[in-house]
């Protein structure tokens, strides 16, 4: 199918919605997007930087509606700010190192992990605070910069990632750790998208097309969610994400 289609541009407004809506929800949307991108034949890395766009305009429709209604934490987003933007601009140097094949296997791989971590329980290393921390402490620091490198290389799955780092550093409710989520994700979105985009590795009519959806879905995303749709998400992902996974290994080789 020629990408510059009618139909092609319908597909990816419509992965843009869905895949918008189910990372403002919980996060692991790009396990459906990328193996379905690259499924439609855009090169691995193509369809990496491609799919940022979508989702990059996603977060930020997300964003501004939940902090409209007062659920982004400004004070931990600044405070969180310093090691997303280094660790999303060390991620950024690896990222340019990547080609087609080593993308698609470590893909792989991380779509595995993405669907063990989205099975973990939030408190599986002890209770979260029942307060935010005033001032970011070292391992904070640390944490966050590891979770923003990956987040710039891979973006497959970092929203459980971060869900479950801002739910331990935090203590808060699933609803303003979600805003915090998509905010800090917008930040290190923007470097990588950028960098992609100066070496040629978006497919700007294709990613304009995902981004009209993504907007629409990242808006929908938002109004869902306090409604208990986190657990169907979830299971549909990891089923989802397994097949996906193996289709890439198979294609590998």
């Amino acid at each position: 199918m020629e990408t510059n289609s009618i139909a092609m541009l319908a597909i990816f407004f419509g992965l843009g919605t869905l895949v918008s809506c189910i990372n403002s929800i919980a996060g692991g949307g790009s396990t459906l997007s990328l193996p379905m991108m690259i499924f439609l034949g855009l090169p691995p890395t193509v369809a990496n930087g491609t799919n940022r766009i979508g989702i990059l305009i996603g977060n930020i429709s997300s964003v501004a509606n939940l902090r409209k209604h007062g659920y982004l934490n400004t004070r931990l987003y600044w405070q969180l700010f310093p090691p997303t933007m280094i660790g999303a601009l060390f991620g950024l140097f690896f990222l340019m190192k990547l080609d087609d094949r080593l993308f698609q296997g470590i893909l792989s791989v991380a779509i595995c992990l993405v669907v063990v971590m989205s099975n973990l329980k939030k408190n599986i290393l002890g209770k979260p605070p029942e307060h935010p921390p005033e001032h970011a402490t070292w391992g904070g620091f640390l944490g966050f910069l590891a979770v923003s490198v990956y987040g710039c290389v891979m973006q497959v799955g970092v929203g459980f990632v971060q869900i479950f780092a801002l739910s331990r550093y935090t203590g808060l409710d699933l609803i303003h750790v979600n805003a915090l989520k998509n905010a800090l994700t917008t930040t290190f979105l923007l470097v990588s998208t950028l960098g992609l985009a100066f070496t040629g590795k978006v497919n700007w009519l294709l990613g304009l097309s995902m981004a009209l959806g993504a907007w629409v879905g990242g808006y929908i995303g938002s109004k869902l969610q306090q409604k208990k749709g986190n657990v169907f998400i979830t299971r549909f992902i990891s089923v989802t994400s397994i097949a996906m996974a193996a289709y890439l290994i198979y294609d590998l080789f």
